[in-house]
């Protein structure tokens, strides 16, 4: 007889492979039928909401809209599922620098190899594109990503400190000096 602690490991851990397998717990589906598959490559083409897949929060990252996918499904001896996926995410993005929100379309290339029974007549792939979408989110936006130009571009590397002083203005360097110069000017006790 297990004790108890086995027997909440036990279940717990079945409970979390059930949820990967059967993807209970999403309100999202993407089915693929295994009646009919071979290892000829077969297209699978579609929309899934886009919200109900990424169950993001309210951040600054937000899914808008439906997640185009074209899938090329294989199935090599009747128990290797082998997906090739193509999907392209309309997303909202903060950008890290300037706070401005943009839209962006997220493309994810992605190979998913899942093992089937041949009891199952179908198989729902929401949780492994979930994974992937969460795995090819950039991980510092900016405005770039978009091919627009932020407020808070920096050229020069030094998030403009050695720009040119405005008229009236002396508290900026001048140009051909840097900020950092100042340093070299610190008198420093001789090393004994």
């Amino acid at each position: 007889m297990p004790i108890p602690w086995q027997a909440a490991f036990l279940a717990n851990t079945l409970a979390f492979w059930n949820g990967i397998l059967y993807a209970d717990g999403m309100s999202a589906h993407v089915l693929i039928k295994l009646e009919g598959l071979n290892e000829e490559p077969t297209i699978v083409s579609d929309c899934v909401n886009g919200e109900e897949l990424l169950e993001l929060d309210q951040g600054d990252v937000q899914c808008k809209g439906s997640i185009r996918y074209e899938l090329s499904v294989r199935l090599y001896s009747e128990k290797e599922l082998v997906v090739d996926a193509q999907l392209n995410v309309p997303l909202k993005l903060r950008c890290e620098r300037c706070l401005r929100e943009f839209d962006y379309s997220l493309p994810v290339k992605a190979v998913i190899n899942r093992e089937v029974s041949a009891e199952l007549l179908e198989v729902d792939l929401a949780e492994q594109l979930r994974e992937e979408i969460l795995l090819n989110l950039p991980t510092y936006p900016k405005c770039e990503l978009a091919d627009l130009q932020c407020e808070n571009h920096d050229i020069s590397g030094d998030f403009g400190l050695d720009k040119a002083p405005l008229p009236g203005v002396n508290s900026a360097a001048a140009s051909e000096r840097s900020v950092w110069d100042v340093l070299d000017t610190i008198n420093t006790p001789p090393a004994p």
